[in-house]
């Protein structure tokens, strides 16, 4: 399954390595309750073997060895206003994922994205729990412009506009959306804040994993997408 939650800074330049990583930390940790505990994230290094010798958090933080491999890429990069880094589970089978964050200050390409890809998560397949992560997700990112879950292949080959955000299995929108502007959603979960809703998790199947192999899931997310597209609801 593959998360995408896009946002832009709000600053003019980027956060710092130790602020880069520690939201990955941040992210890392709303997983531990569905089964990748912190220490098993591993940072990224030039060979599979480099990159398993070293933990990229450990209960505190983001480790000092994982933050100077970043600051030695930061240095080879040589780029002032963008910077994309990641951590893997560690393992190629089997339960686990990747997780990266990239920080553009670049006002030309704005820009920012939390990318999640998991497999074999199954505590992710419930609705409910996957829910609770895109909430935790906005805890640490509330000014989120779109979250969008589903399989990596929906949105590379199945979505109707490719340019704006897909419906996927689920997608979070920063606004208040009533049932009857999209009657095809099998749920419109709202996000609150501050006793007031500032968004809605739009649910296109809530009774099973979406699947694109099912032609079902595939056309009520569709559907969706039109018919917020049609209401000027789907942002370019």
């Amino acid at each position: 399954m593959f998360i995408s939650l896009a946002f832009q800074l709000q600053r003019p330049i980027l956060p710092s390595r130790e602020e880069h990583f520690g939201t990955l930390w941040e992210i890392a940790q709303l997983l531990q309750p569905f089964g990748l505990p912190i220490d098993i994230w591993r940072p990224p290094a030039r060979t599979r073997k480099k990159s398993l010798v070293h933990a990229a958090f450990d209960h505190n933080g983001p480790t000092s060895t994982a933050l100077e491999i970043q600051r030695v890429q930061d240095e080879k990069d040589g780029m002032t206003n963008y910077r994309r880094t990641g951590v893997w589970s560690g393992n190629e089978k089997g339960i686990g994922g990747a997780l990266s964050v990239s920080f553009s200050s670049d006002p030309s390409l704005p820009i920012c994205l939390f990318n999640l890809q998991f497999d074999e998560v199954q505590a992710l397949d419930d609705t409910r729990n996957m829910q609770q992560l895109m909430l935790g997700l906005l805890d640490i990112c509330p000014l989120a412009a779109n979250i969008q879950v589903g399989p990596f292949r929906y949105y590379t080959a199945h979505q109707v506009f490719p340019k704006r955000p897909g419906a996927g299995w689920m997608l979070y929108l920063p606004k208040a959306i009533a049932r009857h502007e999209v009657p095809e959603a099998a749920e419109l979960v709202p996000v609150m804040e501050s006793g007031r809703q500032k968004g809605t998790i739009i649910v296109s199947v809530s009774n099973d994993v979406f699947s694109i192999d099912n032609a079902d899931h595939v056309k009520v997310a569709n559907a969706i997408e039109i018919r917020l597209a049609d209401r000027d609801l789907l942002p370019r």
